[in-house]
């Protein structure tokens, strides 16, 4: 299964997005993970309260998502739920980093990125007016392509972004989706790793998942929040009841 995006709109610019070196031009927090495929970061110290349980180590792999506890360099997407791995999937797949492509990290804390953070998660939840974070992690896949593009596919280009923040208590992911040239066998959701709870994104291992860029839960397009703390996961300003359904498009 393959798609490409045939209308190459953006909807967000590089500015909507969370800061990453676009332009090389790195901050001493900033991490690069190594070109490779299927591989992953070093463990990463993290203090993040996740389906009821406090995270305390990440690892970013390549292949689109950050799991929990462990690195994971599967390339082929299962559907949630899932027990073998806790796991924040923004765009799961075969992703390959070898020649091109750049995947950015860091954790920071700095006020104008608190600032910001308090600021997105208080307008997605109207009962989160207080949220006061303590941290942000931000995740960047920059331009990445995949596996084997080759001949008219080797130009295709991904970019797309992960955000955590909590306060300690409540914790909040966002998915920033710039530029979707291509799909293939994608998975895009939130997985406990307990076999029983999870949240997958309509669209998910579909061919729709390339129209991410076109849709939100927040009625910003290519632009999702969630509140994950929980052992349900709740979209931006959605009752639980609806919660486990994914249907995650422009709002009102």
């Amino acid at each position: 299964m393959f798609a490409v995006s045939l209308s190459g709109v953006v909807s967000l610019t590089v500015d909507d997005l969370y800061p990453y070196p676009y332009d090389n031009v790195t901050t001493t927090d900033d991490q690069l993970l190594r070109r490779n495929d299927d591989g992953s970061s070093s463990a990463i110290p993290i203090s993040f309260p996740y389906f009821n349980n406090v995270q305390t180590s990440a690892y970013v792999n390549t292949n689109g998502d950050i799991t929990f506890g462990t690195l994971l360099g599967d390339y082929t997407p299962d559907a949630f739920p899932n027990g073998s791995y806790v796991m924040i999937a923004a765009f799961w797949t075969d992703i390959d980093t070898t020649h091109v492509g750049q995947i950015w990290y860091k954790r920071n804390n700095s006020s104008d990125l608190l600032t910001r953070a308090a600021s997105d998660v208080q307008s997605a939840f109207s009962d989160q007016k207080h949220f006061n974070p303590s941290m942000v992690f931000i995740v960047t896949w920059h331009k990445v392509p995949y596996y084997g593009a080759s001949g008219k596919y080797s130009q295709l280009r991904n970019t797309f972004q992960i955000v955590l923040t909590t306060d300690g208590t409540k914790s909040f992911v966002m998915f920033h989706y710039l530029r979707l040239d291509w799909s293939r066998n994608v998975m895009v959701g939130f997985n406990a790793g307990d076999g029983l709870n999870s949240y997958t994104v309509n669209g998910s291992l579909s061919d729709d998942v390339v129209n991410l860029v076109h849709r939100s839960n927040v009625g910003v397009p290519g632009t999702f929040v969630f509140r994950v703390d929980g052992v349900v996961i709740q979209p931006a300003d959605q009752d639980y009841t609806s919660s486990k359904t994914g249907m995650c498009y422009p709002k009102a």
